[in-house]
């Protein structure tokens, strides 16, 4: 078979003409496949356009290619013997959105959290925000080299379902896995880790997703035969490579909490910080505004409010707590309190104490029963806090959320004229800075943080425990 000059000294096989152009329209094509003289200089550079349009178009194909996050969220202990984490994915880098199809794990354990114990996994497919059948892969634990498998959800991968979830930025819960042991967990942590090499015997996956590029009919994945992935693909934070050392990516240490550990999950609000309560319960970011101007180091996370310090009682002795732990409550009114004696906590009732800066503490209501994992709500109702009878323990917000009320400067119990004069001098001194007499939170001391302390020394309150 004869080769044909291009031009431009580039020459191929006839019939890998007619295959290129059969690839394209036959009206641009076919005069020129009929044509028997390839010799004309101007059909030769007409071809040659052609080749250089179909280069182009797989080209683009390739840039199309999604870049992406994939890492742990949400790591909890559920009692002494179960433990649930999030497979969380985004959109990252230039890449806005793109249709998400599959997506596979690999995930090595760390053996000293199993403790010795023997696993099962489920994975619970009713929390996955992928679109329906959602994620519904099988899970399958790997005790030889302590790796869980997680195989691709089924029946979305098909020509015809043409079924995909629209990844953004925003985080979208992929799957949740729950593993059970048959000892306790390790007082360690779990150091999950996502896997980059396949491995047939023991079976180990490879940590991959399949996206849709356009239509039903184009699905690719990371490692499409003969495809080099052109995105870039981060796993718990690292940037993927099939160089990487050991195969693996590191933990996501803001997710990476030690076993053997009570957790409470807190919810409850600052009267002074809520931004707007006629409109909604967000409060001010406090603590990332201020990280942001300089004026505190962190990190912080961009819905950081403030600091709490969350102190447990047990039943018969409210003078001394039994344990205490510190943490950031989020403009949500969501904060996560560990406490690192589990094994002392759980299973007992212990009275919730809430202390801010510039707050009344606040307790619960009732004692409430221990375990691993509890959580608790003072937003919901005046119930939800101990009261003494004379006054409402929480002020009832416009929305209907009930807070912590503001304006206790110096920290005795309630709000009244020596909280007002450390007030009146920082608002003199026009500070802005992280401030003790800032019961609004914006970072500075004014007159609006003079009425809370103002109002609140009004109502003669003072705090009440047990």
């Amino acid at each position: 078979m004869k080769n044909h000059q291009l031009g431009f000294g580039i020459s191929m096989k006839r019939c890998t003409l007619v295959v290129l152009c059969k690839r394209l329209t036959k009206l641009v094509c076919g005069p020129l496949l009929k044509a028997k003289n390839m010799n004309n200089i101007l059909q030769r550079k007409i071809i040659f356009l052609i080749l250089l349009l179909f280069i182009g178009a797989n080209a683009s194909t390739y840039a199309q290619d999604p870049s992406f996050s994939i890492y742990i969220s949400n790591p909890q202990g559920i009692g002494k013997k179960v433990f649930e984490f999030d497979v969380m994915v985004q959109a990252s880098g230039p890449t806005s959105s793109f249709e998400l199809r599959t997506f596979q794990g690999g995930i090595w354990v760390n053996p000293s959290y199993i403790n010795g114990g023997s696993i099962s996994l489920q994975n619970l497919t009713a929390s996955s925000e992928l679109t329906s059948p959602k994620h519904n892969g099988g899970v399958q634990w790997n005790a030889t080299d302590n790796f869980i498998n997680l195989t691709a959800n089924i029946g979305v991968k098909t020509i015809s379902s043409c079924i995909s979830t629209n990844v953004t930025t925003a985080p979208i819960l992929v799957a949740r896995i729950r593993m059970t042991n048959t000892a306790d967990f390790g007082c360690t942590t779990p150091d999950l880790k996502f896997n980059y090499a396949q491995n047939g015997s023991p079976l180990r996956f490879r940590t991959s997703v399949s996206w849709r590029a356009s239509g039903c009919t184009l699905n690719y994945d990371m490692f499409y035969p003969n495809r080099p992935y052109s995105g870039s693909a981060l796993f718990n934070g690292e940037l993927y490579s099939t160089l990487d050392g050991d195969g693996k990516s590191p933990v996501n240490t803001d997710r990476n909490e030690p076993g053997c550990q009570a957790v409470l999950n807190l919810t409850a609000f600052l009267q002074g910080f809520i931004i707007n309560p006629n409109v909604s319960s967000t409060m001010n970011s406090t603590l990332y505004d201020l990280e942001q101007a300089s004026l505190l180091s962190g990190p912080y996370e961009p819905t950081a409010t403030d600091s709490i310090r969350v102190e447990l009682y047990e039943l018969n002795n409210t003078s001394v707590p039994f344990a205490s732990a510190e943490a950031i409550l989020h403009n949500n009114g969501k904060a996560k309190l560990l406490f690192a004696n589990n094994s002392e906590i759980s299973g007992q009732p212990y009275w919730i104490a809430v202390k801010h800066k510039n707050s009344i503490q606040t307790w619960s209501k009732n004692p409430i029963d221990f375990t691993s994992n509890v959580s608790y709500d003072f937003s919901t109702a005046l119930t939800q806090a101990y009261d003494d009878g004379n006054n409402p323990p929480m002020v009832t917000m416009p929305l209907g959320v009930f807070a912590f009320y503001s304006g206790d400067i110096n920290q005795d119990g309630t709000v009244d004229s020596q909280d007002m004069n450390p007030v009146y001098n920082d608002n003199n001194a026009q500070l802005y800075d992280y401030l003790i007499t800032d019961c609004t939170g914006d970072g500075t001391t004014d007159s609006q943080d003079m009425n809370f302390v103002f109002n609140n020394s009004n109502l003669q309150l003072f705090y009440a425990q047990p």
